[in-house]
């Protein structure tokens, strides 16, 4: 009796636990393949690729991808480069795919399962001749958050590719402080 005890209040436990996990809404960076890379890197192509998964399907919400420039302390330039919105639905959305590319002073941004979205902004800054890192780690994303995905700067002290992703306002603030430019492609995951 004492095993039969036991027994149930394991399955019960197992039950219960079992079905109040809830999968983390996340952004992960896709790597390219190594033949990809070198072709890109050969036509002097940046191509960044994250992959969203498990959007949330029960909360008004918008992903806004911007750019951001600062100069000599001052914020110069935010542009929206795309966003999309999301609503409550009993539907499970699927992953969303984030494709990045950065080149000839023209920033261009697929989104969406299949690529449905697409938007491009002109920029006047030359990326090329900045210092530059992007992100490629995984990190979890909760409504208000900004997940910071390139800093590009010019001056003496570049993000450690650790603060890239989520990045305290203080430690932004102490770059764009120290940088004569720092250029910033963030993604915000906006509460409606």
């Amino acid at each position: 009796m004492k095993k039969l005890m036991i027994l149930i209040t394991l399955l019960v436990t197992l039950i219960i636990t079992g079905c109040t996990q809830t999968k983390d809404f996340q952004i992960e960076y896709d790597e390219l393949s190594e033949e990809q890379a070198k072709l890109l890197t050969l036509t002097g192509n940046r191509v960044y690729k994250y992959n969203l998964k498990n959007p949330p399907n029960d909360k008004n919400y918008e992903l806004k991808l911007v750019y951001e420039v600062y100069k000599n302390n001052k914020k110069i330039k935010e542009k929206d480069i795309i966003g999309m919105a999301y609503g409550p639905t009993n539907e499970e959305i699927n992953n969303i795919i984030l494709e990045i590319n950065i080149q000839d002073n023209k920033i261009r941004c697929i989104s969406g399962q299949n690529g449905e979205a697409y938007s491009s902004i002109d920029i006047d800054e030359n990326i090329e001749e900045l210092s530059h890192q992007f992100f490629t780690k995984t990190t979890k994303i909760n409504l208000g958050d900004e997940i910071y995905l390139f800093h590009g700067l010019k001056g003496k002290n570049g993000l450690k590719i650790s603060d890239l992703g989520l990045l305290s306002k203080e430690d932004k603030d102490r770059y764009i402080k120290e940088n004569e430019l720092n250029v910033f492609l963030k993604l915000i995951c906006e509460k409606k």
